[in-house]
């Protein structure tokens, strides 16, 4: 059976149908595609969106970071990250200033009233145990430092007190001597056996502790600490521990110790380079017009000539 022209022209047209309403859903599904058949233009394939990766910011202005490197993202425009402030040199030293004082303060406000007693019952002199205990912790505070890291910095200090006002130069200064009359028995033993008495009953320390802080041997010490309680009792330890609780309250606070401290190290200081300077000018003077008063005396008595008038 032959096909006649009308069926021909109705599969035509089912044809272009069938296409054109194709090419409609294409263009609903894709914008771009829709405004290029509106225009009779051809679309262009759409573009895949690349996967995003694990932790990638979403600014477009950031690279992503790299996970081999382990570093983070630059910022947009190129520029670093703020890196953490680091400690200012000045607001360090001041911290590490205050926390010395403080520390030489508290050193100060427990072990200055005991050492000041400690001074008067060696020496029978207020005075000379308040001079002591004051240069004990003045130099303390100019070698701070070495205090610091002491194992027992009250024992270093307590050890300067003791032998400055132990030294025997001390009693020839009337105001720090003591009339025999007004010394105690204890005052009256010899310097090593009182220093070694107290340590070790007064005080508690060990046979070995009190031998090397009052610079003697341990049969030295032994025998200091017997003699001088066959001399004082056996009941000289309880006594010298009451004595040792009345406790005077020291002169100057500890502000005013470091304080005075460091005007006598300036003062000190300028005299040093003084004094340097001042040898310094006069070996200069020395150098420069000695040669020259040789020369003169040689030309005012020439080799040869008679210095004494002839006799009459």
């Amino acid at each position: 059976m032959s096909r006649t022209p009308t069926t021909k022209a109705a599969k035509a047209v089912k044809r272009r149908r069938r296409h054109q309403s194709a090419k409609d859903g294409d263009a609903a599904q894709d914008p771009r595609a829709a405004r290029a058949a509106g225009r009779g233009e051809s679309a262009a394939p759409a573009e895949r969106p690349e996967p995003a990766v694990a932790g990638a910011s979403l600014d477009p202005g950031s690279r992503p970071a790299d996970p081999a490197s382990g570093s983070a993202p630059a910022p947009r425009g190129g520029q670093a990250l703020p890196e953490a402030p680091a400690q200012d040199p000045a607001v360090e030293a001041v911290r590490i200033a205050e926390a010395a004082q403080a520390a030489f303060d508290g050193l100060y406000t427990r072990n200055a009233p005991a050492l000041l007693r400690q001074v008067e019952l060696l020496t029978g002199s207020m005075p000379l145990a308040r001079h002591a205990v004051h240069r004990a912790f003045d130099l303390a505070w100019q070698r701070w430092p070495e205090v610091a890291v002491d194992p027992d910095p009250a024992g270093w200090i307590r050890a300067e007190a003791h032998h400055h006002a132990l030294a025997p130069w001390q009693q020839l200064l009337p105001w720090f001597r003591t009339p025999p009359r007004e010394r105690s028995p204890f005052q009256r033993l010899p310097r090593g056996t009182r220093h070694a008495v107290l340590l070790h009953d007064g005080l508690g320390l060990s046979l070995r502790r009190t031998a090397a802080e009052s610079l003697a041997t341990t049969s030295m010490t032994r025998r200091r600490i017997v003699r001088g309680r066959e001399v004082l009792g056996e009941a000289a330890a309880v006594r010298l521990g009451d004595l040792l609780d009345e406790q005077p309250q020291p002169e100057f606070p500890a502000a005013m110790v470091r304080e005075l401290s460091e005007q006598w190290l300036r003062i000190r200081t300028v005299g040093a380079v003084g004094a340097t300077l001042l040898i310094a000018l006069v070996t200069a003077v020395g150098l420069v017009f000695g040669p020259l008063s040789d020369r003169v005396a040689a030309d005012r008595h020439p080799a040869g000539q008679r210095t004494s008038a002839p006799a009459p």
